[in-house]
């Protein structure tokens, strides 16, 4: 008798298109689900091909369902299964559906069911077709068994001819998370992080599956999600939060931006009416901010060539207007650039947006966004990603969309916008303080 709250799911697996060595990971896997009340084989019994899935029948208690194949080359199980699939569904007597095959046949199957509300996971090899990845609510790879099973025989070896090992981390046998799931992940922590930046595990999950049907840490290498972030330390912050149970922990992740040295963003202070402007000059990532004493000093005009390549410039109010003449001056032409050391080319990293035949258009101003077209692409990352941006002494994080030929898209979003006064027909400087960072300052007030 299944407890309440446990999910009642229907497996139905089509033989021709699974082996009979992983139908007991497949058990076990639905089992996390909820409990198997229906399991079903369709097969034509009478094919050599399937005779040793007899065993595997008998001791998993899975129903062998005869379809004759009335045709040479043509798969007459599928019909068999989708049949009786909808036979389950207005029978109502489960909450959800497993179906095991690769074969993009069953997406409209997949699909109906969802839309009757009931929960579908599929599984199958690496190459079924992305409309029935699609189409489920959650889809599992087979060769994820395969790695397990290789782990427990090794392990078994180990225990059986040798003393247990001490735990060893090897990174190099776990495969590296590809750009574009990189952000989405990213994008699904920012969606569902309080005002702190920081997300539940169980909600980003949650999110992310929705998103992403196929995605399964244990695809890259790692058994549980939390792991998976644990390794990503330089993109994630993870912290460990007790329960009301001592035994439970929540674990809650926050993005991480990387701030170097060298990038200072502008910041006012209050207490002294002072306004630190960041250079427009490439600093070394070893120099610090100055002291309070050498901003005095440099204050009355002792300057030395020593104190050139630091990273920020004191000025006082008294100052600002005569300094903002100098820069609006600059701004006609490039006022900075540095040399990329892998192509030896000179990249500019302080440009007045925007050029001849590009200009804020009614709609960027509707979408909150700039567009990066061919001139500015030099100044800005070669990779989608977050970017630091700042804008009138705020800070904000935006998103920075890389599209290769076309041109790229930094979203500013609504609050930062209406910081930069992002209107249609506006100019506005951008310099580089590093490769995650920049300064915006419109120009046309």
């Amino acid at each position: 008798m299944a407890e309440h709250g446990d999910l009642q799911i229907a497996i139905l697996i089509d033989a021709d298109n699974v082996s009979y060595r992983k139908i007991e990971e497949i058990l076990n896997e639905v089992k996390r689900y909820g409990i198997p009340t229906i399991k079903r084989i369709y097969g034509d019994w009478t094919n050599p091909y399937v005779e040793k899935w007899k065993d595997k029948l008998l001791t998993h208690a899975i129903t062998p369902i005869q379809q004759y194949s009335y045709t040479q080359g043509k798969n007459s199980t599928d019909s068999a299964l989708i049949i009786d699939a909808m036979d389950i569904l207005h029978s109502d007597r489960v909450d959800g559906f497993c179906i095991v095959s690769s074969d993009s046949d069953f997406t409209r199957l997949a699909t109906r069911l969802r839309e009757s509300g009931k929960l579908v996971i599929g599984i199958g090899e690496k190459k079924t077709p992305k409309p029935f990845i699609a189409s489920c609510d959650k889809f599992i790879y087979v060769e994820i068994f395969e790695k397990n099973q290789k782990k427990e025989t090794v392990s078994k070896k180990k225990q059986q001819n040798q003393p247990k090992p001490a735990p060893v981390d090897n990174q190099t046998s776990i495969a590296i998370l590809d750009e574009e799931t990189l952000e989405l992940l990213k994008d699904t922590v920012d969606d569902t992080a309080d005002e702190n930046g920081w997300a539940f595990l169980g909600e980003i999950g949650s999110l992310f599956n929705k998103r992403k049907p196929d995605f399964d840490a244990r695809n890259y290498g790692y058994d549980k999600m939390s792991h998976l972030f644990k390794a990503y330390k330089e993109d994630f912050e993870i912290e460990e939060r007790n329960t009301d149970k001592s035994r439970i922990k929540h674990y809650y992740i926050r993005n991480i931006i990387k701030r170097p040295l060298s990038a200072t963003p502008p910041i006012s202070s209050l207490d002294t009416g002072k306004m630190v402007v960041p250079p427009t000059e490439t600093a070394s990532n070893t120099e610090t901010a100055p002291t309070a004493a050498n901003q005095t000093n440099r204050k009355k005009g002792r300057q030395e060539k020593k104190r050139q390549d630091r990273n920020t410039v004191e000025i006082t109010p008294k100052e600002t207007p005569q300094i903002q003449e100098v820069q609006e001056e600059k701004t006609a032409l490039p006022t900075a650039a540095e040399t990329d050391s892998s192509t030896g080319t000179t990249v500019p990293t302080n440009m007045l947006f925007p050029s001849e035949g590009n200009k804020i258009t009614a709609d960027d101003v509707k979408k909150s966004q700039i567009r990066i077209t061919k001139e500015f692409k030099p100044l800005f990352p070669a990779k989608s990603q977050k970017l630091r941006i700042m804008i009138n002494a705020g800070e904000y994080e935006c998103n920075f969309t890389y599209r290769g030929r076309g041109f790229h898209v930094l979203k500013l979003g609504k609050e930062a916008a209406t910081k930069l006064g992002l209107t249609e027909g506006i100019q506005i400087q951008i310099v580089k303080l590093n490769e995650v960072s920049f300064s915006l300052q419109n120009k046309s007030v």
